[in-house]
């Protein structure tokens, strides 16, 4: 059964997988498409997404590392460092390791690049070549390349390392013209995901579905059927699943969040608004033709 709590006898099996499985080449081309009015989506993995919107490109959580510590990254990134289109703003949801690797932002091509972080992030990547560090509090925003970036409370925690260290934890709300998206990081299943959507008309949310298992990690993550309730309460016209697939964090099959979540949204009679993106696939979302002017 799906969710079920982990059965020992596959934890050796896991834990190999984990720390000694090559890694493999992304299936997608790595190609992101023009966003044509719309928003341009492209999973590079685990919580990294590249998102177009207009004119302006933002990359999540970016982490490229091959390895988490002694964790093998099990898909190569879906677009290569070299590939990256110019971005005009990174977005970091909290200080986790698999999502913020402090590496990866050194190295990332930068043009007038500008860093959006949570709270008490700011000294982690103030020296990585961006032009300007912004952290945002819950509920702050800013301006960037014509679209409104909203910081919004998420269930997880931001703790770095073992000992408090007041770190913050974010999710973003990314409003264009005509469409927006939803990124959360990191998250439980929580009540405020009803109040985004009364809030905000939402196209594309990327919501995680991976590292639930064993069940108490449900208190700071999403499973699939958490994910898809999500995007009901969101009413988010398409969900993109993310935080699967990469790295080997947890105890379920790494082949199963994919393949739940599509059963689930088969079942539900909603498989047409859940669209999965291996690594390096992308895809357009196209604004609803009756959609009006969302910003001014």
């Amino acid at each position: 059964m799906p969710g079920a709590a982990p059965r020992w006898s596959a934890l050796p099996g896991l834990a190999a997988r984990a720390l000694l499985s090559a890694t493999v080449p992304a299936p997608g081309r790595g190609v992101p498409v023009d966003p044509a009015g719309g928003v341009s989506v492209t999973y590079v993995g685990h919580a990294t997404v590249l998102v177009r919107l207009g004119d302006a490109t933002f990359l999540t959580d970016p982490i490229y590392a091959p390895r988490l510590t002694l964790l093998q990254r099990l898909v190569a990134p879906g677009v290569p460092l070299e590939s990256l289109p110019p971005l005009d703003a990174v977005l970091v949801s909290h200080g986790h390791y698999d999502h913020l690797d402090v590496p990866t932002h050194r190295r990332l091509p930068k043009r007038e690049t500008v860093a959006v972080v949570a709270r008490n992030l700011r000294d982690l990547v103030v020296g990585c070549g961006y032009r300007e560090v912004i952290e945002l509090e819950w509920g702050d925003s800013i301006t960037i390349a014509g679209v409104r970036v909203t910081a919004v409370p998420v269930s997880h925690w931001g703790t770095r390392n073992l000992v408090p260290d007041g770190r913050g934890w974010t999710g973003f709300l990314l409003e264009h013209a005509h469409s927006t998206v939803f990124f959360p990081g990191d998250t439980a299943y929580f009540p405020g995901f009803r109040d985004y959507g009364r809030r905000w008309p939402i196209d594309v949310a990327l919501l995680p579905i991976g590292a639930y298992s064993p069940p108490s990690f449900r208190r700071v993550h999403m499973n699939p059927e958490d994910a898809l309730q999500a995007m009901l309460d969101l009413d988010a016209r398409h969900l993109v699943p993310i935080h699967w697939g990469t790295y080997v964090i947890s105890a379920e099959p790494t082949d199963e969040p994919i393949r739940w979540l599509l059963d689930l949204a088969r079942e539900r009679g909603v498989l047409e608004r859940v669209a999965v993106l291996r690594h390096g696939e992308s895809r357009r979302f196209d604004p609803p033709l009756t959609a009006a002017a969302r910003l001014p």
